[in-house]
């Protein structure tokens, strides 16, 4: 006589001759890996949720160097970089290619236009508890061709690939700097 087991995804046999084999415990064992699994997949999602919530939470009034914004939120994020703040909102997401075009709008607070804006663009997909799936994360460096205005509000717009509209859960700017100002005369 044979006996078979499903363990951790793995067929177990063992003939009748190979020891004493409790079919209750074997059970009893492979439910118990079954929920540590369970466990150990619910604390990956709750680890990549608290970090997503503890990064958004330091964008929310707190000067920081990540501006983090997710589509439908509404208000903006407030980045530190060499010059001083910079304010991001997503201001319109739409279908592009195989991926988004996403609109930002800068709101430059400063008295000076500020030129050839560069980061650092990160984005991806959500799971259902909205923390960051690592395995979708896209990143690319991008500097924008429009002058920042002072005191304004700027719209820029940046291609997202790989992530349609619909399905696109944060994007993530980080490493400002710049090329250049001018102040008036």
């Amino acid at each position: 006589m044979e006996f078979r087991f499903l363990i951790a995804g793995f067929v177990v046999a063992c003939a009748a001759g190979c020891g004493n084999v409790n079919s209750n415990q074997v059970a009893a064992d492979a439910k118990q890996i079954e929920e540590l699994e369970a466990a150990v997949t619910q604390a990956k999602k709750d680890i990549m949720k608290l970090q997503f919530d503890t990064a958004l939470a330091r964008t929310k009034g707190d000067l920081s160097v990540i501006a983090l914004m997710r589509p439908g939120d509404e208000g903006y994020s407030v980045v530190r970089y060499d010059l001083g703040t910079l304010i991001i909102a997503i201001d319109d997401i739409s279908p592009y290619a195989n991926g988004s075009k996403v609109t930002l709008r800068f709101g430059n607070p400063l008295a000076s236009s500020v030129n050839g804006l560069e980061a650092k663009v990160d984005w991806g997909l959500t799971d259902e508890e909205g923390g960051m799936k690592e395995e979708t994360l896209r990143s690319k460096e991008v500097t924008l061709n429009e002058t920042l205005r002072p005191g304004a509000w700027t719209k820029s717009t940046i291609v997202l690939d790989g992530i349609p509209p619909s399905s696109l859960g944060f994007v993530r700017l980080s490493n400002v700097s710049h090329t250049g100002v001018q102040l008036s005369r």
